[in-house]
């Protein structure tokens, strides 16, 4: 059963979520929201939800230690 796990609200927010799945090779798909037209919701699988919160927030981990480095 595919859930709703983000909604993008820009090409690039598109992107960068498209880019962790595909680099952790989760399948997912993209449709466009029903309320607002700009916004693309990303659907997963619900059994990946976890493995797919682990991929962001490693990444988010990543993202802020190269920014930490690239200060000082």
């Amino acid at each position: 059963m595919m859930t709703r796990f983000y909604d993008a609200k820009s090409d690039y927010d598109l992107d960068t979520v498209e880019d962790i799945l595909d680099s952790g090779g989760v399948e997912y798909s993209v449709q466009m929201g029903k309320e607002e037209s700009d916004i693309k919701e990303i659907l997963i699988a619900e059994e990946d939800l976890p493995y797919v919160e682990e991929l962001l927030f490693l990444s988010k981990k990543r993202l802020f230690c190269s920014l930490n480095q690239n200060l000082q």
